[in-house]
C-alpha cells in the first residue's frame, strides 16, 4: 500500500519557498490474474467498492494502466463499532508486450471483480526491399 502526496510550496516573505507534503489517499495494489489465448488477453482485477464509474483504462503505447477509486458508504444510523475498511484508490500498471486493439476492448465489473478483454491483433507485417545502389 502506498499513499499518493501533494505537494504545496509556498513564497514565505517573498524570498523563501517552502514546500509542504500531505498524503492525500491510500493507494492499494489490487489482486490480479491475466490469462492469455490465441486472441486475446484477459485481466481479472479485484476491486472490492468499485462500480463502472469509478475505474480507469488507460493504454497508452505498451502500458496498461487500471485505477478504481472507492468510498465507505456513509451509515446515517447507528454508531461505528469497528471499521476495518480503508478508502483509497487501486492502481496497477502493466507492460502488455503484445499488440492489442484497445478499440475493441470489452471491460466489465460486478461483485468487486473487474474482467478487461484485449483483443490481440497481428503486428504489421513490412517487406522492406533492398536496393542496388
Amino acid at each position: 500500500m502506498n499513499t499518493l502526496t501533494k505537494e504545496t510550496k509556498q513564497e514565505v516573505d517573498g524570498k523563501r519557498e517552502v514546500t509542504e507534503v500531505k498524503p492525500q489517499v491510500k493507494v492499494y495494489s489490487p489482486n490480479v490474474d491475466v490469462y492469455e489465448t490465441e486472441n486475446s488477453l484477459l485481466f481479472r482485477v479485484e476491486m472490492p467498492g468499485v462500480d463502472e464509474t469509478s475505474v480507469g483504462i488507460t493504454i497508452e503505447k505498451d502500458q496498461l494502466l487500471l485505477e478504481g477509486k472507492f468510498q465507505i458508504p456513509t451509515v446515517e444510523r447507528g454508531q461505528v463499532r469497528l471499521a476495518e475498511y480503508r478508502e483509497g484508490n487501486y492502481l496497477r500498471r502493466f507492460t502488455i508486450g503484445k499488440a492489442v486493439d484497445s478499440d475493441n476492448a470489452i471491460a466489465k465489473i460486478k461483485n468487486g471483480i473487474l474482467e478487461l478483454t484485449l483483443p490481440k491483433i497481428e503486428p504489421k507485417k513490412t517487406k522492406i526491399e533492398i536496393r542496388n545502389s
